[in-house]
C-alpha cells in the first residue's frame, strides 16, 4: 500500500528541516514554561471556583493543597520536553539519561509537597468522628497528627528520590535498623518525650489554650509538640517543658472547671474576745454571700485554731471568676471590704509578737 503523497511530502519536509523543526518546538515549549505561570494559575483558579467549589470539602482541600505544585509540574514538565526536543549534540539517549531521573525527582518533591499541603485533611477527619470521639480539643490533635502526616511525608519522599538515583535503600533502612540500637541509647530522653507527647495527644488532660497549673508553673498552653509543650505564664513569659515531665506532674486544667476554690485565713488579736469574733464571722459570711461572683452555697467562716499570737479565722469559698486578672481584681475587692469589717466589728489584725513576763521578787 502506497502512503499518501502528502504524508511522503511531510516526512520529506521533516528529514529536511528537521534540526529547525526540532529547534522551534524545545523554543515554543521553553516559552510556555517560562511565560504560561499566570494563564495557569488563572485556568486553577477559574476551575477552583466553577467545578472544586461544588465538591466535598476533602476535595477541596486536597485540591487547594495541589494547585501550586501541579503549575509548577506542568512548567517542570514543558522544560523536560524542550530538554528532549532540542537538536543537542549529545544522543536523545544520553539527554534522556541524565534529564530523566532529574524530571522524576522534581515530579516526587511536586507530588510531596502537594501533600504537605493538604496536611488539613487530618483535621476534617477529626472533625468528622468528633462526637464520636469525644474530642474536647479537637485543634491540639489536628496539629499533632498534621505533624506526624507531614514528616512521614517527607520521608517517603527523601526515599524515592534516593532509590531513584540508584541509593540503596532497602540496606540504608537495614543499617539503620542496626544503627538504631545504638542511636535509640543516646536519644532515650527524645524517645520518652515523643511517647509522652502522644499520650497527652491522645488522652487530652489539655488541649491548646487551655490554662493550666503544672508543678511551679502555670500559663496558657500554645503548642504541644513532638518533644515539649509550650506555656505563656502570666508575666508573659513562653515557656518549654519536656513532654515526659508534663506527664509526670500533677496537671490542674483551670479551664475546665466551672468555679475557682478561695481559701485564706484571717488572724485577729486575742482582745477582740468571743462576742467581737462571732460579730466577725457572722459579718464576713454575709459579706460573701452577698457578692455576685461569689457562689453563696460555699461560704465556710470558722474559727480554726489558736495561734501563738492570733485568733485564726479560716474563710473558705468558691467563686466564679475564673480568669487570672479577674480573679485577682476579685480578690483585691473582698480583701478592702473585710479590712473595713474587722475594723467595724472592733477587732484588729493579729501579728507575730512577743510577750516578756518580769517577775519582781520581794526583799526578804
Amino acid at each position: 500500500m502506497e502512503r499518501p503523497a502528502f504524508f511522503t511530502a511531510f516526512l520529506a519536509f521533516v528529514n529536511t528541516h528537521g534540526f529547525w523543526l526540532r529547534l522551534g518546538l524545545a523554543v515554543a515549549l521553553a516559552l510556555a514554561a517560562l511565560l504560561g505561570a499566570r494563564l495557569y494559575r488563572l485556568l486553577a483558579a477559574a476551575l477552583r471556583r466553577n467545578v472544586v467549589a461544588r465538591l466535598p470539602e476533602w476535595v477541596r482541600i486536597v485540591y487547594d493543597g495541589f494547585a501550586e505544585p501541579l503549575v509548577l509540574l506542568l512548567r517542570a514538565a514543558l522544560v523536560y520536553g524542550a530538554v528532549l526536543a532540542a537538536p543537542l549534540l549529545a544522543p536523545p539517549a544520553q539527554v534522556n539519561a541524565v534529564a530523566g531521573p532529574l524530571f522524576s525527582a522534581a515530579v516526587i518533591a511536586l507530588l510531596a509537597w502537594g501533600l504537605w499541603r493538604s496536611a488539613g485533611v487530618c483535621g476534617l477527619l477529626f472533625r468528622s468522628a468528633q462526637d464520636r470521639l469525644d474530642l474536647e480539643s479537637n485543634k491540639t490533635m489536628v496539629r499533632f497528627f498534621e505533624r506526624i502526616f507531614r514528616a512521614l511525608v517527607a520521608a517517603l519522599a527523601v526515599l524515592a528520590v534516593l532509590e531513584l538515583f540508584g541509593v540503596p535503600v532497602a540496606g540504608l533502612l537495614a543499617g539503620a535498623g542496626v544503627a538504631g540500637l545504638a542511636v535509640s541509647l543516646a536519644a532515650q530522653s527524645t524517645l520518652s518525650n515523643l511517647i509522652a507527647g502522644v499520650t497527652l495527644v491522645m488522652e487530652q488532660p489539655f488541649g491548646i489554650g487551655d490554662y493550666i497549673v503544672l508543678g511551679t508553673f502555670e500559663g496558657t498552653v500554645e503548642e504541644i509538640s513532638f518533644r515539649s509543650t509550650k506555656i505563656r505564664t502570666p508575666d508573659n513569659c513562653v515557656i518549654s517543658v519536656e513532654n515526659s515531665k508534663v506527664s509526670a506532674e500533677y496537671i490542674q486544667n483551670v479551664t475546665n472547671r466551672s468555679t475557682r476554690l478561695w481559701n485564706f485565713r484571717i488572724g485577729v488579736t486575742y482582745a477582740a474576745g468571743r462576742s467581737r469574733v462571732e460579730a466577725l464571722c457572722a459579718g464576713l459570711t454575709a459579706l460573701l454571700r452577698a457578692d455576685a461572683e461569689v457562689v453563696p452555697d460555699s461560704v465556710q467562716v470558722i474559727l480554726a485554731g489558736f495561734g501563738a499570737s492570733s485568733l485564726d479565722i479560716d474563710v473558705r469559698l468558691y467563686v466564679t471568676t475564673l480568669g487570672l486578672a479577674e480573679y485577682r481584681a476579685l480578690q483585691n475587692r473582698l480583701n478592702l471590704q473585710i479590712m473595713d469589717l474587722v475594723a467595724r466589728c472592733g477587732c484588729e489584725f493579729a501579728f507575730p509578737s512577743t510577750s516578756v513576763y518580769i517577775e519582781k521578787n520581794g526583799a526578804d
